[in-house]
């Protein structure tokens, strides 16, 4: 039942980021700015662009199938949690894939249907949604290899910035990488300050150990 409700809270969330995505791409179009240079366009059209290039970007999706895969392992036995791991993480990819292409259909302005990169992408999902959900299951994992799992995210987030940054063209990707830069930093900060103080209360709780007899 939990995995039931594991995958059901996957299906959501794979949904949800190919929607948002899918919809803030398709803003500047809806308002009628699609034909005009990125720096001339409105503050509704500039706002849809730094959520476009939050919610299109590869960390973003790499991200999500670490969470989810993180979210369906709770409560289970670490090579359970794995697997389920792995199957949620390519579920959520593949799910958000679909939604993203199915939504512009949606838009006045849409031509109907084509599979374009569709298939390229659900392959991509399938290959790189299962590291990824049992990435995030690995989380779970006490000492060095739960702290790395818990490190993939926001490390990827800053690589994706120094490999495949967002278009110098845009006026707001300057901000986004500002961002990106600091909201992976935190992530690291917080990851390593949490695994320290779990750390700490375990020592705390098993206490010195006594070697003398007598308690002496």
């Amino acid at each position: 039942m939990r995995l039931i409700r594991g995958m059901a809270a996957t299906l959501t969330v794979g949904a949800a980021l190919g929607a948002a995505a899918a919809v803030a791409n398709g803003v500047p179009l809806l308002l009628g700015e699609g034909g005009r240079a990125r720096a001339d366009r409105g503050a509704w059209s500039q706002t849809a662009e730094f959520a476009s290039l939050i919610l299109d970007s590869g960390w973003a999706w790499a991200t999500m199938a670490v969470a989810v895969g993180w979210l369906v392992s709770s409560g289970l036995r670490p090579v359970v949690g794995v697997l389920a791991g792995a199957l949620g993480g390519c579920v959520a990819l593949i799910d958000a894939t679909i939604v993203y292409d199915v939504v512009p259909m949606l838009f006045p302005f849409h031509e109907g249907f084509g599979w374009g990169q569709m298939p390229f992408w659900l392959v991509a999902s399938l290959v790189l949604g299962l590291p990824l959900g049992a990435v995030g299951a690995t989380i779970r994992r006490p000492g060095p290899v739960g702290i790395l799992a818990a490190l993939v995210a926001p490390v990827g987030a800053a690589l994706n910035m120094v490999v495949l940054p967002p278009p110098a063209e845009s006026p707001v990707a300057d901000s986004v990488m500002l961002t990106v830069w600091v909201a992976a930093a935190t992530a690291t900060v917080l990851v390593l300050a949490v695994r320290a103080g779990r750390r700490g209360d375990r020592r705390a709780m098993h206490g010195p150990v006594n070697v003398l007899p007598g308690g002496n």
